[in-house]
């Protein structure tokens, strides 16, 4: 297997097109890994323009293999530290008409840069650059045509050049006012209809600080990519090798094991709902988390009530719009890609799902979806990850609450409503208000000193200097402002959000987090055995985002892998096995980044897990939150399982 590579040098504006051929490389994180390591990024601070930012696509891309156009993107995480794989759907079904596999932009251009690549049908690559001073690009940011933040930078990008971008069926991706504020910041890029105007339908590769690496450390704020090339091997738009796989191992021709695997995504006739967001609530009922976490000191009965109040003013009102009571309709569409699936449910006018949704919602106090929807809308335009967005919103409220924060250190004038009995439509309304001006205040150039601290700095090493700040309001409280915080530690200041799921497993010492490369369902069992699902997940969904896939597909694409990799490309691989090397890569580069996992810092962190065994009976366990030091040991044995399990393979 080969890699086309585009290198781009933001401080010289200068490219070079190189060809990679490397028989132990199979996919765009493969590829990502190797030009981190190749370049040393470890030994970089992550916001320097040393530190390469790379966006690619897997090898299925540009056929017939539907779910296979993810935009995947490889970087040295400013949160985490250590090195970050986040995706973007949809939009590699622009990017590989480019021609290209992968560009890889390091160096840092004076002004903001707009980077255009477009591909040639005989694969000759068009590379351009131009530029807009910072007074432009806040004036876009605060208004063009009626828009702000991400969705007005894209407007002008493609007002620019938008017979350019419908001739090529192009995209653009670009970040928002947040990537030069934050340090947790997302890659956004909007569907386009065939006249190039914006949709509702956003994606985004947010996960981990990408868009602050994009912006920050090389002053890059738009790429338009697409172009006219087409893929050469004809395998890839072979239907009848894809029905040979998914009989071979489903029984099924192609199309129907596809259906049947993403009904979920789309719409699952049994329970009249569909996505992420449909789905989930029901689901899981009182084992989601609510009120910043604060749901592991609640009785049962109370976090009924409160899934109640999240079923009758959160849930029921998308349901009602977005399936008309029980049906698939249009509100359900896809991410850029003729995808059955539909996945993108529209509520609105905002795309919803579970964990933006959920984060600038029941973990913030806000229960009036209407509300939550308006917010999501204000994260994706200011550019930010929306699930750190929602741990940010939560914890400041939290700490607010506790008092160890007054509204005025964060630039509010009254107090968020957290008491989980008060919760309903009142106390999400100041709640939402509070929510908006905080995230406004959290990218102002006129913010305070507190919030300064947490944009620059993120929140685990914010939450340390801010132990000290305020060291008087720490001793009267007897709290850290660690402890209200939910995170995984990753050396010394490099740290994880979890995804809103009650689970040991999107805290354990892995040593990728932040996304779904591990166990999360809500359950607790001893540390060896989740330390071997874990990694046995991380290891799958690894392969997945290798192979370009979208992730609501892995549920046919992983037991077909081995097949598409042998039928398609005429490569015999054995893919688990090379999932686990590639992981133990990963491992290895984040220990030369000293940033690999650390032991729980954050009292809430470890009752959350800790309530968790008491709340699903493990023997042996149930009285963990009273003993830290049976926290520790089920670190510790997690963290040595794993080891020895990477240790073993060579």
């Amino acid at each position: 297997m080969g890699f086309k590579v585009l290198y781009v040098d933001a401080t010289k504006r200068s490219y070079k097109i190189e060809s990679i051929n490397d028989p132990e490389l199979f996919g765009i994180v493969d590829l990502g890994l190797q030009i981190h390591l190749d370049m040393k990024s470890y030994n970089v601070d992550p916001l320097d323009p040393a530190n390469p930012l790379v966006l690619g696509i897997g090898p299925f891309a540009g056929g017939a293999v539907v779910g296979s156009h993810r935009i995947v993107a490889i970087f040295k995480s400013p949160e985490s530290r250590g090195l970050h794989v986040s995706e973007m759907g949809g939009a590699g079904y622009s990017f590989f008409r480019t021609g290209l596999d992968a560009i890889v932009i390091t160096g840092r251009s004076e002004r903001p840069l707009l980077i255009r690549v477009i591909g040639g049908s005989n694969g000759e690559v068009s590379v351009d650059f131009s530029d807009i001073s910072f007074d432009e690009l806040n004036r876009i940011y605060s208004n063009y045509s009626g828009l702000s933040g991400t969705k007005a930078l894209t407007k002008y990008v493609v007002d620019m050049d938008r017979d350019l971008i419908v001739k090529n069926h192009a995209r653009v991706a670009v970040v928002g006012p947040g990537a030069y504020k934050t340090l947790f910041a997302g890659i956004f890029s909007y569907v386009l209809d065939d006249k190039g105007n914006l949709t509702e339908v956003s994606d985004s590769a947010s996960r981990g600080g990408g868009g602050s690496v994009m912006a920050q450390a090389h002053n890059v704020v738009a790429i338009t990519f697409g172009g006219t090339y087409k893929r050469p091997n004809p395998n890839l738009s072979n239907v009848q090798i894809l029905n040979k796989i998914t009989q071979e191992v489903y029984k099924k021709p192609f199309s129907q094991a596809l259906l049947d695997k993403t009904t979920k995504y789309r719409f699952d006739p049994a329970s009249k709902t569909g996505g992420t967001f449909g789905e989930n609530y029901p689901h899981y009922k009182e084992l989601v988390p609510v009120l910043n976490y604060n749901h592991v000191y609640l009785s049962r009965g109370l976090r009924l009530e409160l899934h109640g109040k999240i079923m009758d003013y959160f849930w029921r009102p998308f349901q009602d719009e977005v399936f008309d009571g029980g049906k698939l309709t249009p509100a359900s569409k896809n991410c850029g890609e003729p995808c059955p699936v539909v996945c993108k449910k529209i509520f609105n006018k905002v795309k919803i799902d579970y964990e933006p949704a959920h984060g600038v919602g029941p973990i913030s106090g806000i229960f009036d979806i209407k509300k939550s929807a308006e917010l999501v809308d204000l994260v994706d335009n200011l550019g930010l990850d929306a699930i750190e967005a929602g741990h940010f919103v939560g914890w400041i409220f939290d700490l607010i609450d506790k008092g160890l924060l007054n509204p005025e250190d964060v630039g509010l004038d009254k107090r968020p409503v957290m008491d989980p009995k008060l919760q309903g439509l009142e106390a999400s309304k100041v709640n939402a208000e509070l929510a908006r001006k905080l995230l406004i205040n959290l990218v102002s150039d006129d913010t305070t000193k507190v919030l300064k601290i947490v944009g620059s700095m993120g929140l685990r090493a914010a939450a340390k200097e801010l132990d000290n700040l305020y060291s008087d309001r720490v001793a009267k409280s007897g709290v850290k402002f660690e402890d209200l915080l939910v995170y995984a530690a990753f050396g010394k200041s490099g740290y994880f959000t979890p995804n809103f799921y009650w689970s040991p497993g999107v805290l354990a010492p892995l040593f990728v987090l932040g996304k779904y490369w591990t166990d999360y369902s809500p359950a607790f069992r001893e540390p060896e055995d989740y330390a071997s699902a874990a990694l046995r997940r991380a290891v799958m969904e690894l392969l997945i985002a290798n192979a370009g896939f979208c992730r609501f597909h892995r549920g046919w694409a992983e037991e077909a892998l081995a097949g598409l990799y042998k039928e398609m490309l005429g490569v015999d691989l054995d893919v688990y096995k090379h999932g686990l090397l590639t992981y133990k890569r990963i491992a290895e580069y984040q220990a030369k980044s000293e940033a690999t996992p650390e032991p729980w810092e954050s009292r809430k962190v470890m009752d959350a897990i800790a309530s968790l065994a008491a709340e699903t009976g493990v023997h042996g366990w149930e009285d963990s939150m009273y003993h830290t030091e049976k926290m520790a040991e089920w670190w510790n044995r997690f963290y040595k399982k794993l080891q020895e399990e990477l240790n073993k393979v060579s």
